[in-house]
């Protein structure tokens, strides 16, 4: 059997680290590139098996199939086009067929298992555990402090001055409880033999065992001094800038909101992100689409 790994976690928060390193075992196979420093994420469960309705559905599944064909995702699979269109023919929903065509992948380099990482698919673990019942789970999560330096100033951002900058301050402080008491839980909902969790500072400093407890579970071997194959994504260049990056008006809105949020019922946290989330129309990130294609017309629910 061909082992499944996703990796959770909110961006920034240590999931490209996780995913690279795991890509960097000879065992497990991803979908890489440089352009997306190393694993892609295929937002297969949040994107395409959303976007166009019920994998019953023969025009759903015909259009679900298009567009992951015209995917940045697949062509970087290498895979061929009537593999993939097979793998669909045969699989009883959109989770079985994403499983089949990420088997080929593997059986394709020879490895015992894949690994997929997309911080989309977090908040959808559940559905993805059911449709998926060999997939195990791999939950990253990342001191506050850190994740807000990261969020505030990855890819070149300048964040804003107050006040407007403690609406994105406040967000990630919350996010962030909400997300970890969110994979916390996993454990009990899916089983401990399925789900692993891991700090973005232990994969950073020991690699090696903080990935000991899934690579032991899963049968693989723990080869000495993982490493992964592309550079990290980090949002500074320095120890220094990194720790400039925060003010000490940031840090005391953060612990702020944290101990707030911490004190909310996980009920109540739900409801606020289902309520952001439904403002939001469901729509692929631009990145989905290789350099030199465009988006399909049809790339959000109306």
């Amino acid at each position: 059997m061909t082992h499944a790994i996703f990796v959770l976690g909110l961006q920034r928060s240590g999931t490209t680290l996780a995913a690279n390193l795991l890509a960097a075992h000879p065992d497990i196979a991803a979908v890489t590139a440089e352009r997306h420093h190393g694993v892609h994420e295929s937002v297969f469960f949040s994107h395409f098996a959303r976007i166009h309705g019920d994998w019953s559905d023969t025009e759903a599944q015909e259009r679900i199939v298009r567009d992951f064909l015209r995917s940045d995702y697949f062509r970087l699979t290498g895979l061929d086009e009537d593999l993939v269109r097979d793998c669909a023919r045969q699989s009883a929903s959109a989770g079985a067929f994403f499983g089949a065509v990420m088997d080929a992948l593997a059986g394709s380099r020879g490895a015992r298992a894949w690994v997929e990482k997309s911080p989309h698919h977090t908040l959808l673990a559940d559905t993805i555990a059911a449709r998926l019942p060999r997939a195990v789970f791999l939950c990253v999560t990342r001191d506050t402090e850190g994740l807000l330096r990261s969020r505030l100033w990855s890819y070149g951002r300048h964040p804003p001055p107050y006040p407007r900058r403690a609406l994105p301050v406040a967000r990630a402080a919350a996010s962030n409880v909400f997300h970890r008491r969110h994979m916390a839980a996993l454990t009990d909902r899916i089983g401990p033999d399925r789900v692993f969790h891991v700090t973005f500072r232990d994969l950073r400093d020991d690699p090696d065992h903080a990935l000991a407890p899934l690579l032991n579970r899963l049968g693989l071997a723990r080869p000495d001094g993982l490493r992964p194959e592309f550079a990290p994504n980090s949002s500074f260049a320095s120890d220094s800038e990194r720790d400039r990056a925060l003010s000490s008006a940031d840090r005391k809105l953060a612990r702020l909101v944290e101990t707030a949020a911490e004190a909310l019922p996980q009920g109540l946290l739900a409801a606020l992100q289902r309520r952001l989330a439904a403002r939001r129309p469901t729509r692929y990130p631009a990145w989905v689409w290789p350099p030199d294609d465009a988006a399909p017309e049809e790339d959000h629910v109306p």
